[in-house]
């Protein structure tokens, strides 16, 4: 176990961009400095690919124009997969999040292929902030939306929302706790009457509930407020959706178990249905106290 997988998902005190020369680069470098001014992170800028000197100098003079040139921040050009490298340069820096633009939908074919960006999020070994729609512009994070799963990770996920909710000046923190309609259905195909399953039922929800709420009890949230509310149907697929209802500006969720493969986006895992259709800004809180 390395140094980095003991750490605790939060604070955020190194983050790693991952840079590429696209017609976003100046909105993810902006977003970069918004985040370094809210974290009081320490920046690393990873490119893999060919480094010639039309692009060092482009990027030299985009780190000066959004103040991102200080001693604390550096450039790393590399050579390599790209995933692989950026993973393990940010193990080497020991960074706590990686910052990466992604397309609010793919292609299918991009899809299956799998982007750069869709593949850090299921091999990363820290936390990584999926970016749907960068920006030049500061923009204000005002509604939170964080998976309240029945899971170890959950608890880890909460509080990262909350260290992120105080940084930005949040006031509140929306837990969403998903009923998974397997699971329901499953009760109900028992031999049960239809007071039993609706017993049964009420007993799962009063038990998640229970072990939720004492979980926030025993956390420091201050002065803000924590909403939680509960939906049912397929866990991923419908907080997705909810936070796009609720035009979300950040959507957390627990990071995958296992590394995602190819059976996982033809019988989707739950946090592909939020990766295959972004809602919003996705944070996937890696819980590396427990690697």
């Amino acid at each position: 176990m390395t140094t980095v997988e003991k750490k605790p998902p939060f604070p955020f005190r190194k983050i790693a961009v991952a840079v590429a020369f696209s017609p976003r680069i100046e909105a993810i470098l902006s977003e970069s400095k918004r985040l370094q001014d809210i974290f009081g992170a320490k920046m690393i800028f990873i490119h893999v690919g060919e480094k010639n000197i039309q692009q060092e100098q482009y990027l030299k003079h985009l780190m000066h124009r959004f103040g991102l040139d200080g001693v604390d921040n550096k450039i790393l050009w590399e050579q390599g997969d790209p995933v692989d490298t950026i993973i393990e340069k940010c193990r080497e820096n020991e960074v706590d999040l990686i910052v990466a633009g992604a397309l609010e939908k793919e292609s299918i074919v991009k899809y299956f292929m799998g982007s750069v960006a869709r593949k850090l999020c299921r091999m990363a070994k820290c936390s990584i902030l999926m970016l749907r729609e960068p920006s030049l512009q500061s923009k204000p994070i005002s509604k939170i939306i964080v998976e309240g799963s029945d899971h170890p990770k959950t608890i880890h996920t909460i509080e990262t929302a909350i260290y992120v909710a105080q940084k930005t000046h949040s006031t509140d923190v929306n837990i969403v706790q998903e009923s998974d309609a397997g699971k329901m259905a499953l009760i109900r195909s028992e031999n049960l009457t239809d007071k039993e399953t609706e017993d049964n039922k009420e007993k799962i929800f009063k038990d998640e509930n229970e072990k939720l709420e004492n979980m926030i009890n025993c956390m420091d949230c201050g002065d803000l407020k924590i909403n939680v509310e509960r939906i049912e149907g397929k866990p991923g697929y419908v907080i997705s959706n909810y936070a796009r209802e609720q035009n979300a500006d950040l959507l957390m969720l627990n990071s995958p178990d296992k590394k995602l493969n190819l059976l996982d986006r033809v019988f989707q895992h739950d946090i592909e249905f939020a990766l295959s259709n972004l809602p919003c800004d996705l944070l996937i809180v890696h819980s590396r106290v427990d690697e």
